[in-house]
């Protein structure tokens, strides 16, 4: 069944390259690669921590479980042995793709940009309050197809005054998917 992107990808009729199209309109329940995690200094390792992201990790092996959950999916990532799970889902009203970790909720908008899609935060909410633009979290997120086929992602959050909070990047596999259909 389509994920929250799958649905925003439609809705924008966005360009985006085959495997991440087929990736997000049925996601697998579980998909595995590698992993690069990079920290900020000390305020923003600290402030990940809490938010339970990973440590800094080099070449780690990665793994992507999928599993919906009402009208939405789960999305449990495990670096390493760190685990951290987000839940995700399509809001027609808005156009935005809805993820919550914990007490924070992020309302993500997307583009297609040079085969990769883009994902930026738009908005942040901390136990259901809107944070203002000074203390809400920016990132510089995509997802593209590597030259070997697989579904390749850089992800990064940073706040404003402390830096960088998180970036990692990596790759899945996808088994699963026969791309070249």
């Amino acid at each position: 069944m389509r994920d929250a992107f799958a649905q925003l990808i439609e809705a924008n009729k966005l360009d985006v390259p085959p495997v991440l199209r087929r990736f997000h309109a049925e996601p697998p329940a579980l998909s595995q690669g590698e992993v690069t995690v990079e920290g900020g200094r000390r305020w923003g390792r600290l402030l990940a921590a809490l938010a339970g992201f990973p440590p800094p990790m080099s070449r780690s092996r990665f793994r992507l479980e999928v599993a919906r959950e009402g009208k939405g999916h789960v999305w449990r990532r495990s670096f390493a042995r760190h685990k951290t799970s987000s839940f995700l889902q399509y809001d027609a009203r808005s156009g935005r793709v809805v993820e919550r970790f914990g007490p924070v909720e992020l309302e993500l908008s997307a583009t297609a940009r040079d085969g990769a899609l883009i994902i930026t935060i738009e908005r942040a909410r901390l136990f259901g309050f809107a944070l203002p633009s000074s203390l809400c979290p920016q990132s510089t997120a995509m997802e593209y197809e590597t030259p070997q086929g697989n579904l390749g992602f850089d992800i990064s959050a940073s706040l404003p005054r402390i830096g960088l909070l998180v970036r990692y990047h990596g790759y899945l596999t996808l088994p699963e998917l026969d791309l070249r259909r």
